[in-house]
């Protein structure tokens, strides 16, 4: 999991409340509600984990229920992170970049593991969890205060190192193929982690419910009695206005931009790299709906690789899915089923 907040520029809507949280901050704004809903209150926990502010919404009946159902959620959603996090040398993952081979690797680990191959692939390599030596190049140079000195030399060695088809999974353990090869499930793990808590609270019989994972967000159900919950996208320009809002029944949404993590003064280098060149698009963000959270988590860090028309139409060949690209001009281009607006 990534040590800060990835995705500030999702907000959502709190049930019943008419009022939009910002995904990993405490500010709330309005937003104005289409319906007045005659429900119960819903329950709400917040906890810090995964580099971000983790939030699930109930609306239940019971306050008893939704609390205990929260309680096991937010126990599966840390147990996970223990799993699938880069940054623990102890951790699973910590221990296969740092040694290069795993042997008893968590049943959680291969799973994520081989769906980021697998959309790696679906998105011609644009999504690539090997892109970790780049990462840690940029990390070495980072200068916020001025300009990224990069050598090509030192990117040309990086981008080799980069090869998800190098990377060995299967029972008897996982190995990386070349010596300096790393992985980084950042892109993904976070999203596998918000469906693995939304299955917990469905078992417990929690079935209307929002969990927002500092802007990864799954929504369940309703937040009341016909009423959808809503999302914000929120313009990373900050020009005093909500490029769209959105209504999400049993969806689930995620946004990714350069303006997460930057490591130059100018934001020309950032935290979302092609896998193939290690520069950084330009862009303002890219959004993704789709049926689960890990999909749109990982599709929106590949589609924000990929040129606009290439984006838009891998979108629509995908059965469920939509993606909305906003440029830094504040224009937004859509995919053929992206929504309109709520």
């Amino acid at each position: 999991m990534p040590k800060t907040s990835r995705r500030d520029f999702l907000r959502w809507t709190l049930a019943g409340s008419g009022l939009l949280l910002a995904g990993a901050a405490s500010v709330l704004e309005p937003v104005p509600a289409r319906a007045v809903a005659r429900f119960a209150a819903p329950v709400q926990q917040t906890a810090l984990f995964m580099g971000t502010m983790v939030s699930i919404t109930v609306a239940c009946s019971s306050s008893t229920q939704a609390h205990d159902a929260m309680d096991l959620a937010f126990a599966e959603g840390r147990r996970l992170e223990a799993l699938l996090t880069r940054h623990d040398a102890a951790a699973p993952l910590g221990g296969l970049n740092s040694q290069g081979s795993l042997r008893d690797v968590p049943p959680e680990l291969l799973n994520v593991w081989q769906r980021a191959h697998g959309i790696c692939h679906l998105t011609g390599g644009a999504f690539d969890a090997t892109v970790l030596p780049l990462v840690r190049l940029l990390e070495s140079r980072s200068n916020p205060e001025g300009e990224l000195e990069l050598a090509e030399s030192d990117l040309r060695e990086a981008l080799a190192l980069v090869d998800t088809d190098a990377v060995y999974a299967g029972r008897d353990g996982m190995r990386l193929g070349r010596q300096g090869m790393g992985l980084t499930l950042d892109g993904i793990a976070k999203g596998h982690i918000v469906d693995a808590m939304s299955a917990v609270l469905l078992r417990a019989g929690c079935e209307n419910h929002l969990i927002n994972a500092g802007g990864d967000i799954l929504a369940r159900g309703h937040k009341s009695h016909g009423v959808s919950w809503r999302v914000a996208v929120e313009d990373p320009e900050k020009r005093g206005h909500y490029p769209q809002v959105l209504e999400l029944y049993n969806q689930a949404i995620a946004t990714s931009g350069g303006y997460e993590v930057t490591y130059d003064a100018g934001g020309r280098h950032h935290h979302l790299l092609d896998p193939s060149t290690g520069r950084s698009p330009v862009l303002g963000s890219m959004s993704v709906l789709a049926a689960t959270c890990m999909q749109a988590d990982a599709l929106a860090t590949g589609l924000s690789v990929l040129p606009a028309g290439e984006a838009l139409a891998l979108a629509d060949s995908l059965s469920g899915c939509a993606c909305g690209l906003l440029r830094r001009d504040g224009r937004l281009q859509v995919s053929r089923r992206w929504p309109a607006e709520a």
